[in-house]
């Protein structure tokens, strides 16, 4: 099931070389995506940042801009 993204936060390790999100939806739960590369990252951040509203799926692990209608 779809949630909508309120707010995020984004970290970047340069030593580590790792990075991660913490995503915060309207419901005011969060989920924290870890271990991301810096083009995982940089994409994600880009399209969080450009795109409104996004919604994650953590079932499906999938982003979308686009909510799911009824059944799907």
């Amino acid at each position: 099931m779809q949630k909508r993204i309120s707010y995020y936060d984004v970290d970047w390790n340069r030593r580590e070389a790792q990075g991660a999100i913490r995503l915060s939806f309207d419901d005011r739960s969060h989920l924290d995506l870890a271990e991301l590369s810096l083009e995982e990252v940089s994409l994600l951040a880009n399209v969080l940042r450009s795109e409104k509203p996004v919604y994650y799926d953590p079932v499906r692990e999938r982003f979308s801009t686009r909510a799911d209608s009824v059944g799907e």
